[in-house]
């Protein structure tokens, strides 16, 4: 399987270098010919969007465009397009770009009459009730006593109907059913075997307008509103509604897959569902273009995020001795403007437990603090609460500004008398561990333009100047 895919990527790429008279050569990177056509379908989706964060000139895009290329070149020399993560990712998205295009449109149709003639069959020739009730429920267990008094509600009930009250009204204000009772009593569109027996036989009794006397079935007392009753409307009117609800349902996918057996069942078994994507995939990119340059998208894309990961990120995040570096080399640049709180808030009893949780708290600031909390003070109930580490300037937390900054006392926790905050306050950052976000970051950096130099070393890159020139140009 993964020779296929080596075979559509390879295809990807001479098929871009084949078209040299109507799409030149731009550049080559690591051997590999990139078209104008594909630098452009790129740069017009990427570089030159009004509204974009960096919106770049062609010339300022090319630069970006190598770099971004030579990291793809660095994967597939690392051979992180045969890994199982990105192939399967891959098929993922490979699947949801060409399921349009095996849509069985007979196969959909033949599921929505299915499913008209099964419900058609199911009325028998009755009509389609839509009713509204209000419901006193009477539990099995009920005693007769308890049964009488929601009979007798119910025909009190009956009677104000009687006597013209409004039917929604009192459904709201009486109806115990929670679905319905705030509609009015309204219930969907009903058939033969849909509800209970004893309701559709008292249903189906109803004209248009009628109310129907109470009635007990195994949930309780009902009455019935007849709202409208009608005939099964033709299939050629209901069709869009079905139809609706069968792709709220998936049946394009399922109607792909149903289609893809098909070939497979006609090859005999020869061809596996793979082999028929990877295929539909080839015909689909020679007639598709932007599809073609879509999936060499993703494809780079997939591969530059995990290249990106193992080179840069997950070093830079746990290099501890080059962020130390970046840090003591830079700490101008991570000063802080006004000083910070580092250290914790706790909620206690009384005056005594705060003392000796600020001193288990100093003990363990750099350890388990919450597993030695819970062991001194949380054994059996919880009678101490403690929030943080927090590395926070003025106005960011009340019980620090009480404490530390001169703000005003907030009010006590319900139960926790004392409060009070354990740890220091800094003036600078000590060390890189204060600044963390911004060290990684610039250590990123930093890596990054390491990584890229050494590309740039390492691959060979061409670039046809007049080539550049006629970039959206042509």
């Amino acid at each position: 399987m993964k020779k296929i895919f080596i075979a559509i990527f390879s295809f990807l790429s001479l098929s871009a270098a084949a078209q040299t008279n109507d799409d030149p050569v731009l550049m080559t990177i690591n051997g590999k010919p990139v078209t104008r056509a594909e630098f452009e379908y790129s740069y017009n989706k990427n570089g030159s969007v009004d509204g974009a964060v960096e919106k770049k000139t062609v010339g300022e895009y090319v630069d970006m465009f190598i770099n971004y290329k030579l990291k793809v070149a660095a994967a597939e020399e690392a051979r992180m397009d045969t890994l199982s993560s990105f192939l399967d990712e891959f098929r993922q998205y490979r699947d949801l770009q060409l399921t349009p295009a095996m849509v069985d449109t007979v196969f959909i149709d033949s599921v929505a009459r299915s499913l008209y003639d099964r419900s058609k069959a199911q009325l028998g020739g009755k009509d389609l009730l839509r009713p509204a009730h209000i419901l006193l429920m009477v539990k099995q267990n009920q005693g007769e006593a308890e049964k009488n008094a929601a009979a007798q509600k119910a025909d009190s009930i009956w009677n104000l109907l009687q006597g013209g009250a409004d039917f929604e009204e009192l459904a709201r204000k009486f109806s115990q059913d929670p679905g319905s009772a705030s509609k009015g009593g309204l219930l969907p569109w009903i058939g033969p075997g849909s509800v209970l027996k004893e309701f559709e036989d008292a249903a189906y009794a109803l004209q248009v307008g009628q109310y129907s006397k109470p009635f007990l079935s195994p949930v309780g007392y009902h009455i019935v509103w007849m709202k409208e009753r009608k005939q099964l409307e033709p299939y050629e009117i209901l069709r869009p509604e079905i139809m609706k609800g069968l792709s709220r349902q998936g049946i394009e996918e399922v109607s792909a897959e149903n289609k893809i057996k098909k070939v497979i069942d006609a090859s005999g078994g020869r061809l596996t569902r793979e082999a028929v994507m990877d295929s539909l995939l080839q015909s689909q990119l020679t007639t598709n273009p932007d599809l073609k340059y879509l999936v060499m998208e993703y494809h780079d894309g997939l591969l530059l995020y995990e290249v990106s990961k193992r080179q840069v990120w997950d070093v830079a995040a746990t290099d501890e001795a080059g962020l130390e570096q970046q840090f003591k080399k830079n700490k101008k640049k991570y000063a802080w403007s006004e000083p910070r709180f580092k250290g914790f808030v706790y909620h206690c009893r009384d005056g005594k437990q705060a003392k000796a949780v600020k001193a288990l708290l100093k003990k363990y600031a750099d350890g388990d603090w919450k597993k030695a909390v819970k062991e001194a003070f949380n054994k059996d109930s919880v009678s101490v609460k403690v929030s943080g580490p927090y590395l926070c300037k003025k106005g960011e937390n009340a019980y620090v500004d009480y404490s530390v900054f001169g703000g005003e006392e907030p009010g006590a926790v319900t139960g926790y008398p004392v409060s009070g905050v354990a740890g220091k306050k800094f003036s600078q950052p000590k060390n890189y561990k204060d600044v963390r976000s911004q060290v990684v970051n610039d250590w990123q950096e930093h890596l990054e333009k390491e990584w890229v130099a050494g590309l740039r070393s390492k691959y060979k890159f061409t670039l046809d100047s007049e080539v550049l020139k006629t970039v959206n140009n042509h």
